[in-house]
Parts: C-alpha cells; structure tokens; sequence
C-alpha cells in the first residue's frame, strides 16, 4: 500500500495497482487566481491517467476543481457525500462528468481493493471527513471538516485506530476580510487558533502520526499578496509542536511530492520553498505575472450593467429572510485598472440604485467592496460563498452592531450558494433525513451555540474548545 501527497489538498492512495484520487487541484489557480498551490503540486501524469476513481470532500474549488476534473479525470467514476444540497453533482454534470457515485453519511463502501466511508459536517455547509482503508492501513482525511465531539467520537469507534490523519491548519474562511472602522484592532480570526486546534484534533484522534494537509497554498494576485503573512505554514504548526510536550502521536511534514509505503516508509520532498519564504512567494509570483497581467485585462472588460445589479437585489426577494439582513448597504465594484463604481441596495425595498459619487461606510450603511469579475460571476453562477473564501472582497462597517448586520447578508448570499434560500421543501426533507443518521452532529451545534450565546466565546475558539471538552 502507498499513498502521495500531490498538492494542497490533493491524496493518492495506491493498492495492488488501484488507485483512488482526493480532491484534485493540480493545476492553475483558483478563486479568481487568489489561490495557488504552494509549494507547486507535484505529480506524474501517468499516474493520474491510470486513476480508478475521484472522491471529493466538498464543493469548495481547492477541494473541488473544475480545471483540473475536466483535464484529468473525464470518464472517471467520482464519489462524493451524499449531502442534502445537490450543488456539487449538478456542477460535475455541468462540466462533463457523469459517472458520479453519492456515498451516505457512515456507509463503507468496498471499491476495488480499498474500503471507503464519508462522515459529512457542516450545518448547511457540508464537508466530509474520509477514511479510507487499504492493505491494513487506515488513513483519516479530515482535510478541512472541523468534526469535533460525539461526531468525532462516532467516528473512532468504528475506526479506533487511525494510522495517518491529515487536517487543515490554516484560515480559509472569509473572517479575516471583515474591516470595522471605529475598532481597527478587532481581532477578526486567530491565527495561532489553527495550531491549538490542529493539536487538540491529533490528541483526540490519537494517530500513528499527523501530517499537516489542505493549507498548502499561497496568494499571488495582488489584491491578496499581503494574505500570505496570515497562512500558517506547515513548519510553523511543526515549531508549535516541537514546543509541546511529548505526544503520543508524531507529526510529519509531508509537502506535495511526498510519499509513504508500507515496506519503505516515508520519503519527503524538501522544505527549501520555506527556507526564505518572503523570496519564495516573491519569485513564484514574478513567474505566473503573465497568467496574472492576461487576467488583469479579462477583468477590466467586465461591465457593471444595471440588470446585473438588479439580479443581485433580486436576491434577497425571499420568504423568511433573516431580520438583520434587513435595511441598506453599499456595494462599491472595482476594476484593477483603477475604476470603482457604487451603487445602494435597500432590502427592504428590493431595489438597487446606482450612486454618483462613492459611498463610504456609514452607520447603518456597511460597504461591500468587491472585484467586477468577482461580483459578475458570483450573481451569474450563485458564487458568494467562493467570493468571500477569495479574500478579494472586503466588508467594512462601521461598529460592531453593523458588522453584525454585514456578516448576516454575507451568510445569506452564502447560504443561497449552499441551496438553503429559497426554502425548498424537498431540500428540507432530505436534510431532515440526513440528520437522522447525522445525530450526534445536532448535538456539537447545540454546545457550539452555547458557547457562543451563554459563553460568549469568539466563533474562531469554538471548535478548539469542543475539542478540548471545555464545555
């Protein structure tokens, strides 16, 4: 049995000359060349040619690439959760692949020589932690699931001994984009809160050894160079462990390109993309600046139409539409050569007006800032959620009650990405259903509310302290 570590989030695992893929991002960027893989993947295409079968954990683009699913992995047979929403197989439909397996939450499916079981999280936002199972090893791919308490426990007790867990240790939310004007030193996210939780996972979970994984990525566009400060690379995570006392578990740095064996052991690929990661990026960036230059003018082409920004306020015309998303706010669109143009959106009138002169952010009147290319796409394809996760937007109020307010619409236009608005009654049915076997799951989101409401703990602190039983 062996397994490599290809990219940012990107497995493959290899049995008696079977292999499976998880999520695939191979090539190119993604989010609007936001994201890159860093360092750079690293693969032999006949290997991949020679894939039995693609799993994806989740929609998200550094999980869930169209690029590279359309190059690669056409005629494929791909598994991916069988979630409540259906978003995830209608976009592989779209894009040509057809062969496409949905795998219940818990299920063990035998496929070929290696045994597979999805464990979906996520209210609304559903991810997938993956075991897989093949030659007597278990891997836990837990990439960016942040499954904790009994939802974790049910998982160990059908898989008590994990061999390799892997986990994100690094933001990839759309936290650290939130600007409050009057509080500049508002800590949005903690940095230093993925490593504590990074730990925290690998004490309960308890594997043969931990490789850090799914935040192997960079920015290189220029609205979101300066981003690269806030990554937590997986050298650091090893410093914060090294400071720790002994575990039972041992970390392994495992950057794409490496590999384990069960007759060999592991083989790792060099560290030198760290070793002057300020010249790295730097020198990476200046080697894609025409990919960057050619995209800089595809973004200045896209228009701002009125009937685009009426589209956009023709979302928020929905029953049960949350109170504070309630009101006016501004959205400024710019363009990198320099353009901004502003317009008003009043919710409660549904209507969306163009303004003459830009609109700073007011009381009341929060500002959304966000790329022409990037506001086109996500009211043509229904991409917000992928938006925000950019880190191209920004989201700047004025005090923390409209800050509120803001990541209240924020959330809506997410969740109607996630199929959640409009309420469709089908879509109820099946997440009820799903629930059923998904349990435990209630029970994390009942003790992460209370910590949040009666402890009034910061939403980047809840996962840490579910994990560390401090409820």
């Amino acid at each position: 049995m062996e397994f490599k570590v290809l990219s940012h989030a990107c497995l493959l695992v290899k049995q008696d000359g079977r292999s499976i893929i998880i999520d695939p991002w191979l090539v190119g960027s993604c989010y609007w060349r936001s994201w890159w893989n860093f360092p750079r993947s690293n693969f032999d295409e006949s290997e991949i040619a020679a894939v039995d079968a693609v799993l994806i954990s989740h929609i998200h683009w550094d999980h869930w690439h169209g690029p590279t699913l359309k190059k690669f992995f056409k005629g494929k047979t791909i598994f991916i959760p069988d979630s409540p929403g259906l978003r995830s197989e209608e976009d592989l439909r779209a894009i040509g692949l057809k062969k496409i397996v949905r795998l219940a939450h818990g299920a063990t499916f035998e496929f070929l020589n290696i045994k597979i079981t999805f464990y979906q999280f996520g209210l609304f936002f559903d991810d997938a932690a993956i075991v897989i199972e093949a030659g007597g090893t278990v891997i836990l791919n837990a990439n960016d699931a942040k499954i904790a308490g009994c939802a974790l426990d049910g998982l160990l007790k059908r898989h008590p001994r994990i061999d390799f867990a892997f986990r994100s240790h690094s933001s990839a939310n759309t936290r650290i984009s939130f600007e409050i004007t009057q509080c500049p030193s508002e800590i949005m996210d903690d940095r230093n809160h993925y490593f504590r939780s990074f730990e925290a996972f690998m004490d309960v979970v308890n594997p043969r050894f931990a490789v850090p994984f799914a935040s192997n990525h960079c920015h290189l566009h220029d609205d979101v160079f300066k981003f690269n400060s806030y990554i937590s690379n997986p050298l650091q995570l090893r410093s914060y462990c090294d400071s720790l006392s002994a575990r039972s578990w041992t970390l392994k740095v495992m950057l794409p390109g490496s590999s384990w064996n069960d007759s060999c052991g592991f083989t790792l690929s060099p560290e030198t993309d760290f070793v002057d990661l300020g010249k790295s990026l730097v020198a990476y960036q200046a080697s894609v600046r025409t990919v960057l230059t050619d995209y800089r003018a595809t973004e200045n082409k896209v228009s701002l139409t009125e009937d685009l920004i009426n589209r956009f306020a023709a979302l928020f015309a929905v029953r049960f539409l949350p109170p504070k998303c309630r009101g006016e706010f501004t959205v400024t669109v710019r363009w990198p050569d320099g353009r901004r143009k502003s317009f008003s959106c009043d919710i409660d009138t549904g209507k969306a007006t163009f303004l003459d002169v830009e609109r700073k952010p007011e009381k009341h009147r929060p500002v959304i800032e966000i790329p022409a290319i990037v506001f086109r796409d996500a009211v043509r394809k229904n991409m917000f959620q992928h938006a925000g996760i950019s880190k191209r937007c920004r989201f700047i109020s004025v005090d923390v009650e409209d800050h509120r307010r803001l990541a209240a619409i924020i959330t809506f236009l997410e969740l109607r990405e996630a199929g959640v608005y409009p309420i469709v009654w089908s879509r109820v049915r099946r997440l009820l259903v799903a629930y059923v076997g998904r349990w435990r799951e209630l029970i994390v989101y009942l003790q992460a509310a209370w910590l949040l409401k009666v402890r009034k703990e910061p939403i980047y602190s809840v996962e840490e302290s579910i994990l560390r039983r401090k409820i």
